[in-house]
């Protein structure tokens, strides 16, 4: 999975946390969420303690699904 990184960094900087505060919170390393801060793919299990964590509804706002060649889920619409 790969997150828009301006938009996780805007969460971070909005609510005073830290990658490594994020990072317990989710249950998942400080490596992760850095990797995902500096645009990178992290793996299934974290993608899904992300989804977890933020929601469906937040977090497939936050989902760059173009950089990983998908299109926006049309869930619950029509």
């Amino acid at each position: 999975m790969i997150i828009r990184k301006e938009l996780l960094q805007a969460f971070l900087d909005k609510y005073g946390i830290t990658a490594v505060m994020l990072a317990r919170e989710i249950g998942t390393s400080e490596r992760e969420i850095q990797t995902l801060l500096s645009g990178g793919a992290v793996n299934e299990a974290t993608a899904r303690k992300f989804i977890y964590y933020f929601g469906a509804d937040e977090a497939i706002k936050m989902i760059d699904w173009a950089a990983m060649g998908k299109q926006i889920p049309n869930i619950g619409k029509g």
